[in-house]
């Protein structure tokens, strides 16, 4: 008789493990759809918890948006001002199969500006990873004269010599003092991004940090080009 109770007791204990486990993630995105809806609120932010799709069609255009599958965009808030749109949202995909699965979730931040002439990039942390892919001829565009920022990143892109030209000096240094973080870019647009998403309190930051970026691009497009690269 133990031997059947048993494993009907553990299979209850399991059922009602995940059971809880579901509840308890639920539970946690509805808290953080609300504080995120008075965020929002709070400076004047357009707010849908639910999936945006012609927000997901516009970002198309950029890799992050086309890796995996199971692909959402929730919790989107969103303004226009005179120099730019931004939208902010929650993003997530899954990658792998079976144990192997894993969902990436971030928060993103779009930039949309006929200012920003930009050529197509993409730009995000260097690991172990790439640094092998690098070695077996995966695009890492490297500058000799600021290891610093090489180090640091993988930037590819479309036009390899563009790319060098616009990245000039004072771009890699203030991209050398925002580690961690990634960018991707489309001639008008840009998104910012970090490999996890944002707590509700740190979306004001987050803002602030994609605006700075911002100017920073504005700042390089008023700059001369150079060849030096």
């Amino acid at each position: 008789m133990e031997r059947i109770v048993f494993p009907i007791v553990i299979g209850g204990g399991v059922i009602v493990l995940v059971g809880f486990l579901i509840w308890l993630f639920l539970h946690l995105e509805k808290k953080r759809t609300k504080a995120l809806q008075a965020i929002a609120a709070e400076i004047d932010l357009h707010f849908s918890a639910t999936q945006d799709d012609d927000l997901f069609a516009s970002m198309q255009k950029f890799p992050l948006f086309n890796k995996g599958r199971g692909r959402k965009t929730r919790n989107v808030m969103s303004t226009e001002t005179d120099i730019a749109r931004l939208t902010i949202f929650d993003y997530q995909y899954t990658t792998g199969g079976g144990e192997h699965s894993q969902t990436h979730r971030q928060t993103v931040v779009a930039l949309e500006s006929e200012a920003l002439r930009l050529p197509n990039f993409s730009l995000r942390p260097e690991s172990v990873f790439h640094k092998i892919g690098a070695a077996i001829g995966m695009q890492d565009i490297d500058f000799e004269e600021h290891a610093e920022f090489s180090d640091n990143f993988v930037l590819a892109g479309d036009d390899e010599q563009l790319v060098r030209q616009f990245f000039d000096n004072g771009l890699l240094n203030e991209f050398a003092k925002r580690k961690g973080v990634s960018v991707e870019s489309a001639p008008g647009s840009f998104i910012y991004f970090r490999s996890r998403r944002c707590k509700p309190e740190q979306i004001r930051e987050h803002m602030s940090q994609a605006y700075a970026i911002y100017s920073a691009f504005v700042s390089r497009l008023t700059r001369p080009t150079s060849n030096s690269n």
